[in-house]
């Protein structure tokens, strides 16, 4: 048997750029981008997120503060708590997806020793 996974996985990505997951996520981010301010509030959210992201010690007080009227901010906006409920499902789409291809070695480190 003679299998290129390569071209699996690239018939994998260009099918899951047609799933309505993926097409709900890319046209709530083109509603954010053609709105100024919310398009502001996304990217300053982004930041901050990827900041604490990269973070090596415990956020103060102060940080977190912050963080949480952020938030609260971006859900208050329409759009971005859209595009955020949209990213959730196609991120649980993208979770399956990836316990389907990590199967195999689950199996194979779970098969009795002997």
């Amino acid at each position: 048997m003679n299998i290129n996974i390569y071209d699996t996985a690239n018939t994998l990505e260009r099918e899951l750029r047609q799933l309505p997951a993926y097409l709900n996520v890319k046209s709530a981010l083109e509603e954010i981008k053609q709105n100024p301010e919310s398009n502001r509030l996304f990217e300053e959210f982004r930041h901050v997120s990827q900041s604490l992201q990269t973070m090596t010690e415990e956020p103060s007080e102060e940080k977190i503060t912050e963080v949480q009227s952020l938030y609260a901010k971006v859900m208050e906006n329409p759009s971005i708590k859209k595009l955020m409920e949209n990213e959730q499902q196609l991120g649980l789409l993208m979770e399956e997806i990836n316990q389907i291809i990590t199967k195999p070695l689950q199996e194979l480190y779970q098969a009795p020793t002997e």
